[in-house]
């Protein structure tokens, strides 16, 4: 595995074989009870925005962890905000996952737009695809039956609904997109699934982790289950999972080129990704006096062939 400890003031763990810390921010929780950051993102303005479905509110913070603004269901109209996606630059989408619609917001958290989506059954989560569709997972419903992933345009507009759910109808998606290409991974299925919007063309690449846990189980200590598929603009791909005991940490993850190709397996972690933007990684990590945000870049880019190992 990877180094943990300290050097100069510095934590450094194993996630950091793979990507260099580059800043870290203190978020407070301001009045109403402890932070819980469902979702994460930054903003063209430079603003933080933290989903926390918890306490049905939207909140706003400055680069410094200074909490501005919290934004509840009057101001929004979210009943429990899910997920975050930047859209045309200058707006938020907002997934609700009380009542399955999505809002698309101002810098000022106003509504522009707000539309329901009938074919989707208990939303999860909310991408933006190559700046033209918002891509919605969650199990599917009526039409779109049996399918996790929805394509919708910015109007509202359903377009297609694409992967099947698995024949066992446990478990639960994730995606993550970049350019115009969506991937898919499954907490019960050991291959990753990507689909080219425009080409029209599905491809698949093993989940090396869950093809590990099939052959070696509990019995090995290795019990992870995923639980999140992170994407930057260079194309590398991240997959995060419980720790399951393996490290005494609480998530691990895996680092794909955009091929497929595994750049970094098992970097075990106490930090959780919560965002993307462009080549920079945010990963949050709670504690008794609050939520330390930290931001990270990848060591290398997305490459088959990178710099180091931590296997």
């Amino acid at each position: 595995m990877g180094r943990s400890g300290s050097s100069g003031g510095r934590v450094e763990f194993a996630f950091g074989a793979a990507l260099t810390a580059i800043r870290t921010v203190g978020l407070g929780a301001g009045r109403g009870g402890p932070l819980t950051v469902s979702d994460l993102l930054p903003s063209s303005t430079g603003h933080i925005w933290v989903a926390d479905a918890r306490a049905g509110a939207l909140k706003i913070y400055s680069q410094s962890g200074q909490l501005l603004r919290t934004f509840g269901r009057g101001a929004t109209g979210l009943r429990r905000p899910v997920s975050l996606a930047a859209f045309h630059g200058r707006w938020v989408a907002a997934l609700d996952g009380g009542l399955p619609a999505i809002a698309i917001l101002d810098e000022r958290c106003r509504a522009v737009r707000r539309f329901p989506l009938p074919e989707v059954d208990r939303p999860l989560q909310i991408c933006n695809v190559a700046d033209r569709s918002l891509a919605v997972v969650g199990k599917g419903w009526g039409r779109s039956s049996g399918r996790l992933i929805h394509l919708y345009t910015p109007a509202g507009d359903h377009l297609e609904s694409l992967f099947g759910e698995p024949r066992s109808g446990a478990g639960r998606a994730f995606a993550a997109a970049t350019g115009r290409t969506v991937y898919l991974g499954h907490t019960v299925t050991d291959s990753f699934a990507c689909y080219d919007i425009e080409a029209r063309a599905f491809l698949s690449f093993p989940n090396l982790a869950a093809r590990v846990a099939s052959y070696v189980g509990r019995a090995a200590g290795f019990a992870g289950a995923l639980r999140g598929l992170f994407a930057t603009s260079s194309g590398s791909l991240i997959a995060a999972y419980t720790d399951g005991g393996a490290t005494g940490r609480e998530y691990l993850y895996d680092l794909y080129s955009s091929n497929g190709a595994p750049l970094a397996l098992g970097l075990g972690s106490p930090e959780r990704v919560v965002g993307v933007e462009g080549p920079l990684f945010y990963t949050t990590r709670s504690s008794a006096v609050g939520v330390t945000l930290r931001v990270w870049k990848l060591r290398y880019g997305g490459s088959a062939t990178p710099t180091g190992s931590n296997r």
